[in-house]
């Protein structure tokens, strides 16, 4: 797979996740290169999110760190299974890597949260309006 000269923070994600699951093992990147026949420094690649990994070649990593978290593998096997070029990927070098993020975590989104303060200078403020403040927050 090429290299990626900005990977998103969804890739670098997969790729700490990886990273964590082989040294949790206790595995090198000689080693783990060794498993699915590439050289160290792809496994170190692939770590930071600058080349893909297949959804085999994921499992067998998976496999030989002894993941035994099959809802974490499969996650991580959505994750690393995404081909299809979504509509942001047609403003890679045009925009910052970081406007690319936030389009992509948007589409993954599942839920937002909002909040909101408002300032309310301090002769303005009463005791039922700090009462109401806590009250609201809890």
């Amino acid at each position: 797979m090429p290299s990626r000269s900005h990977p998103t923070q969804r890739q670098r994600r997969l790729g700490i996740e990886l990273r964590k699951l082989r040294e949790a093992a206790g595995m090198s990147v000689e080693e783990a290169g060794a498993v699915v026949n590439i050289k160290a420094y792809q496994v170190s690649h692939l770590e930071a999110g600058r080349v893909g990994v297949t959804p085999n070649r994921l499992r067998t990593l998976a496999c030989n760190y002894g993941c035994a978290n099959e809802d974490l593998v499969e996650a991580l096997v959505a994750m690393a299974d995404e081909r299809d070029k979504e509509w942001w990927e047609e403003y890679r070098g045009a925009l910052p890597p970081g406007y690319l993020d936030i389009a992509e975590l948007e589409h993954h989104s599942r839920r937002m949260s909002l909040s909101s303060s408002v300032h309310i200078p301090g002769l303005l403020q009463t005791e039922d309006h700090a009462r109401a403040v806590f009250e609201e927050a809890v």
